[in-house]
């Protein structure tokens, strides 16, 4: 369901800026996503598929580039290593400090931003 959701706010984003620049289809959509959202490319691209159907941008692909998030640890003040676990789903794992064991806090990773899309446009 979470890919619906931003697939339908993919959709409403590019077609307001075809709308816009007077284009009159999309090839391909860059997007980067937040890995904390638990989504994998196959899911999101099948959303969009099924709202994109009977619009400008059926037929579209879409380009995810996976961003990651930042752990920092509230007692040490600083970014630390670490690796996401696969297969998480929407869920936020819980990961500790190597150097004092606090519980790390995670920023970024998280929504979508529509990085370009590749647009047909009318001639004048």
């Amino acid at each position: 369901m979470h890919e619906t959701v931003i697939a339908q706010q993919i959709v409403r984003a590019v077609l307001a800026e075809m709308e816009g620049r007077g284009a009159s289809a999309c090839k391909i959509i860059d997007i980067d996503l937040g890995q904390l959202e638990g989504l994998d490319r196959r899911g999101l691209q099948a959303a969009f598929d099924l709202e994109a159907e009977e619009t400008a941008l059926a037929g579209a692909v879409l380009q995810v580039a996976f961003v990651s998030p930042t752990a920092v640890c509230p007692s040490c003040k600083a970014a630390k290593p670490f690796e996401l676990p696969t297969g998480l789903g929407h869920e936020i794992p819980k990961v500790a400090c190597p150097d004092c064991g606090s519980s790390l806090e995670f920023r970024g990773g998280r929504g979508f931003v529509v990085r370009r899309a590749t647009l047909v446009l009318e001639d004048p």
